[in-house]
């Protein structure tokens, strides 16, 4: 039966085959997909060839900045940079540097080499950065629209110590995009140090965990120093802020600030009380365990185990009836850490375990083992 289309054709176009047509129309389309998909390889075989010819003159001009020694170097027509010091830039890389793009991909490249290298290969890598005038285009980043490209300028900033930008850093350390206040705040601490946490002062932006473990390594690396302003940010109403100012305490031992430390223990975070917590085990003080007594009913079941924990270090002999009490509760984590707790006093703490009524019994007769196992 000839269909109401064919028939329709028929009429128009005696003889017209539609079935051939289609297999026209299909073929030529099979033919236009095979053609798309064979410039499109090409065109990305090609681009990763291009990617390939970039990187390798980018890593080799950065491998011999790394490397470069001025005394061993006798070529007088390198460009110079400040301080009388000269660098080869190859003729190509110069032809290059005219395109945005590896530009772009030339500066993450020094800044990545930067970060893994430091004294005169770090200065080296500066002047590098200089001499190829990548510098110049930091103003601009910083006023882009492209918050990535404000993350990448203050990095840049930070990382390579271009101090004449110094003063623009500060005013992004509570930028609403995340990555742009990382990248401000860690620049900050490069440049000013231990004073460089004053945009803990205003910060209201979370500081996240991530961030407080870069802004410690950062600091780790600073000669130690007595800093100020802890006393404020243990205040704050941000509480990420109290967080790290607890870290802060713990890290370097900021013992005048004990009594700072207690307040923290009313504060209504969790973590903030957890933190003060392991605080007090890093700042000796007879007060601590009966405080952290006091404070165990009160506590969430995690930060009881954690209390439980800290008076291994802090408990006296005082605290053994609070800690066998704990020996008869439901929650065995708890048992095992009160008993660890008495163990910690010595001797006299394995006698009173092992004096308990159910030490013959499960779970607690495994646990006693378990700490004298430990103990050896």
């Amino acid at each position: 039966m000839i269909s109401y289309l064919e028939q329709y054709i028929h009429n128009f176009l005696p003889g017209f085959n539609l079935p051939l047509l289609g297999a026209a129309f299909f073929a030529i389309l099979i033919f236009i997909l095979a053609v798309y998909i064979l410039i499109y390889q090409r065109l990305i075989r090609d681009t990763e060839a291009k990617y390939k010819r970039w990187d390798f003159i980018a890593d080799h001009t950065i491998r011999d900045a790394i490397f470069f020694d001025e005394s061993t170097s006798n070529d007088t027509d390198a460009l110079s940079v400040p301080e009388s010091e000269k660098l080869n830039i190859p003729d190509r890389l110069k032809r290059l540097l005219k395109n945005k793009k590896f530009r772009f991909r030339l500066m993450k490249k020094i800044l990545y080499a930067k970060s893994d290298v430091s004294g005169e290969a770090g200065e080296n890598l500066t002047n590098l950065y200089r001499l190829l005038e990548l510098d110049k285009g930091i103003d601009k980043m910083l006023q882009s629209k492209s918050w990535y490209l404000n993350a990448m300028a203050i990095q840049a900033i930070g990382v390579l110590e271009l101090k004449e930008f110094r003063d623009h850093v500060f005013r992004f350390a509570n930028n609403k995009r995340g990555l742009i206040r990382v990248e401000s705040q860690n620049a900050m601490i490069k440049f000013d140090g231990f004073e460089g946490l004053r945009f803990l002062d205003t910060a209201t932006y979370p500081i996240t965990e991530w961030q407080q473990i870069k802004l410690l390594d950062e600091l780790s690396h600073l000669p130690d120093e007595h800093f100020t302003g802890i006393e404020i940010w243990l205040k704050s109403v941000n509480d990420t802020v109290v967080i790290f100012a607890l870290k802060l305490v713990r890290t370097y031992y900021r013992f005048e600030l004990y009594d700072q430390i207690l307040e923290c223990l009313k504060h209504k975070n969790q973590e903030v009380r957890r933190q003060a917590i392991l605080v007090l085990k890093e700042l000796p003080n007879p007060q601590t365990a009966p405080i952290l007594i006091s404070l165990y009913p009160g506590e969430t079941g995690k930060n009881q185990i954690l209390i439980l924990f800290v008076m291994s270090f802090v408990s006296s002999d005082e605290d053994i009836p609070f800690l066998m009490n704990l020996l008869n509760d439901e929650n065995n984590e708890i048992k095992i850490n009160a008993a660890k707790a008495i163990a910690s006093l010595g001797p006299y703490g394995m006698d009173m375990l092992e004096s308990h009524p159910n030490v013959n019994a499960e779970p607690l007769s495994q646990i006693i083992a378990q700490i004298k196992e430990e103990s050896k």
